[in-house]
């Protein structure tokens, strides 16, 4: 289980340029008080940054990467993405059957949910493959903090708070539950809080993680507190 931290760098870096597309838009629409600008967007970074954790723990490419490949395997010829991880799922439910303690299964079922915008079934196995994992695991907890928060309409909930307080009790650094709790911040207007977030990711100094956006992340953010 020690995998899930492997593609650590690809999934902050992908929510990182995801951040700072979205920070672009409200700058252009600061006057607009209508939180529903953000909605879209929002649910890009949940089905990116998803998609970025998916393969995490395999060390392999995205999510996305691997669908388009698979769709030009024969075995997948003419399916959609949607339509390929329909597949997959229905794969790893007939994993999950014949063993229902595969910690790594319920973690990649999970994902596979929140690629197609199913938080509350990724939110289920996300807990799972939490229960049911030899130790305790930082991506696993910050996954269903993920999760949770988007079924929960962007909503920091007590029990979402406490998944993320345990992440970074694991890992203080945990880059996908600092990058949450940043768009957090930031999409409540706690531009200080998400600055500081994203520095405590910067100053981890972890070489997988995409200085570039995020410092310009930060930047962005410094203007909006002014």
């Amino acid at each position: 289980m020690s995998e899930f931290g492997t593609g650590l760098g690809m999934f902050a870096g992908v929510v990182l340029l995801i951040v700072v597309s979205l920070m672009l838009i409200w700058w252009k629409q600061s006057r607009s008080s209508d939180k529903r600008l953000w909605i879209p967007v929002a649910i890009s970074l949940v089905l990116i940054g998803g998609s970025g954790s998916l393969y995490a723990m395999l060390g392999s490419p995205t999510y996305h990467a691997e669908l388009a490949v698979d769709s030009a395997n024969d075995e997948f010829a003419g399916m959609t993405a949607n339509e390929i991880n329909q597949r997959r799922i229905e794969e790893i439910q007939n994993t999950l059957r014949e063993d229902k303690q595969n910690s790594e299964a319920w973690y990649l079922l999970g994902n596979a949910y929140m690629y197609v915008s199913e938080f509350d079934k990724a939110g289920i196995a996300f807990g799972y493959s939490a229960r049911l994992a030899d130790s305790p695991q930082a991506n696993v907890f910050s996954a269903q903090a993920t999760a949770e928060y988007y079924q929960n309409g962007q909503k920091l909930t007590e029990n979402i708070q406490q998944l993320l307080d345990y992440a970074l009790q694991l890992d203080n650094d945990n880059l996908p539950a600092l990058m949450l709790l940043a768009s957090d911040y930031f999409l409540n207007a706690r531009y200080q809080k998400a600055i500081d977030t994203w520095q405590q990711a910067l100053d981890s100094e972890r070489s997988d993680l995409d200085r570039v956006a995020l410092i310009s992340a930060i930047n962005r953010a410094k203007i909006l507190v002014r």
